[in-house]
């Protein structure tokens, strides 16, 4: 029996301690977003709100864009047009964050009803226009990527607006390649 009391303190006490802890990081996070592109540079951190890649916060990671990695680039001249349409804004300051699914050398074929990767059909096409009935811009092009371009692609969402609706992203408009610091 006194076994049994005194372990009752220490699980109050060890669940009060880790909401304290949790609290902490929390703070120390937010804090840590503030601060850092004072310290490290612009767009440290990013936040994704769209479901085309797990929405939460990502952080700048020091390494050059390969497949499967994700990265963030400035949107691509073929699709401002479209994106200015669909969000009555300039769009000049923003960045779309997908996954790379093929890099230099792979084969990309988007003239079918699928995209194709070296041989393998991927997923369905796009259709041709958005869910507002706005015609939504298509890739077709049947290739093999250049030394300096990357093929991005998220399953995520079956209508993710990626490169089969913009092509290639080429090394220049790569911002950075982006880790899931947290996600929701």
């Amino acid at each position: 029996m006194r076994h049994l009391l005194n372990s009752v303190p220490t699980s109050i006490s060890s669940a009060s301690g880790l909401k304290r802890r949790l609290k902490q990081i929390g703070f120390g996070l937010l804090a840590a977003w503030g601060f850092l592109p004072t310290f490290a540079g612009h767009r440290v951190i990013v936040i994704n709100t769209s479901p085309s890649v797990a929405p939460g916060l990502y952080i700048r990671w020091g390494i050059e864009p390969a497949v499967g990695q994700i990265i963030d680039f400035r949107i691509p001249e073929r699709a401002r047009l479209y994106v200015q349409k669909r969000t009555v804004q300039d769009c000049d300051d923003w960045y779309i964050l997908k996954p790379i699914a093929a890099g230099p050398g792979d084969r990309i074929d988007t003239t079918g009803s699928s995209l194709v990767i070296n041989g393998c059909a991927i997923a369905p096409m796009p259709p041709d226009f958005d869910s507002a009935g706005r015609t939504l811009p298509l890739w077709r092009e049947n290739c093999v990527l250049g030394p300096d371009e990357f093929f991005v692609f998220s399953a995520r969402i079956p209508n993710s607006f990626d490169s089969r609706c913009y092509g290639p992203v080429h090394r220049q408009q790569i911002d950075s390649v982006r880790r899931a610091l947290i996600t929701w």
